[in-house]
């Protein structure tokens, strides 16, 4: 199983800010099945850091979410992309 990661969020949140939020996409390049995963940084975390610096406190203080997700990513049944006929009713 392999899998990636993108960026698909990064934004200040609050008024006045008070954090960052960043949307980490995961897709198991395997079978094509896609995950998503926020994480929320404090504002006071982020000073004096980098947008990729962010996005590495972000990504290691939601680790084990990230990879539960990454885990649910594993399996190879989809129904994602499949022809769907409902029943009669």
């Amino acid at each position: 199983m392999s899998i990636t990661y993108k960026i698909t969020r990064f934004e200040l949140r609050g008024e006045p800010a008070v954090d960052y939020v960043v949307g980490f996409a995961l897709k198991n390049t395997t079978n094509d099945k896609n995950g998503y995963v926020e994480s929320i940084v404090p504002l006071v975390s982020g000073q004096d850091k980098s947008e990729a610096e962010i996005c590495n406190v972000a990504f290691s203080g939601n680790y084990d979410k990230i990879i539960r997700a990454s885990g649910l990513l594993a399996g190879t049944a989809t129904v994602i992309g499949a022809e769907f006929v409902p029943p009669d009713m």
